[in-house]
């Protein structure tokens, strides 16, 4: 260690790019531009910067807890969701472009509109997503995506077919069509 103050320090350490000398400096404040996220500040972060080229590394610890806290204060706005971060929702629940437009129930090429902002999300598209985000659970049962999969634009019939629902001990639980006396 060269020098030191309480938010830098030089340390003996080597650019990966030139070889120069790094300066670390430690509560720093940057945007988020490598998370896509221009818009949100990182305060507190670890930057080593290259004397010599100028090139910056961040450190950002607990990336984890970060997305999933800039996910829960993106869905709670008062306002719709920016291009930005309707692609950082989009991919903070784990869904390829093509798989969430088979959510969405849209086409690929809407999704793709909505994230570059060349086409507004409407607000009950805006509304599904922030709802897939904070139902969002990981899994290893995959059965509601596959019913979502298959999922139709088919209007209902008229008349809708009767759904039968039997009362146990234990709660309800679906049952075979029953006819009902006088129908």
């Amino acid at each position: 260690m060269l020098a030191r103050s309480d938010r830098m320090e030089v340390q003996i350490m080597e650019c990966d790019e030139c070889g120069g000398a790094l300066t670390t400096e430690r509560s720093a404040v940057r945007r988020y531009t490598i998370g896509g996220l221009p818009h949100v500040e990182l305060h507190g972060v670890e930057v080593r910067r290259c004397d010599s080229c100028g090139r910056e590394t961040v450190g950002i610890p607990r990336i984890g807890q970060l997305h999933r806290l800039l996910a829960e204060t993106f869905v709670k706005q008062h306002r719709m969701l920016a291009p930005v971060e309707i692609r950082f929702l989009r991919k903070h629940i784990g869904l390829s472009g093509v798989e969430f437009a088979q959510r969405m129930g849209v086409a690929r090429e809407t999704v793709s509109r909505w994230e570059t902002g060349a086409s507004p999300m409407g607000a009950v598209a805006d509304r599904l997503l922030r709802l897939l985000v904070v139902t969002h659970q990981p899994t290893d049962n995959y059965v509601v995506d596959d019913w979502l999969k298959e999922l139709n634009d088919m209007p209902a019939p008229d008349p809708l077919s009767s759904v039968a629902m039997q009362k146990r001990e234990k709660g309800w639980t679906p049952r075979e069509r029953l006819e009902l006396a006088g129908a």
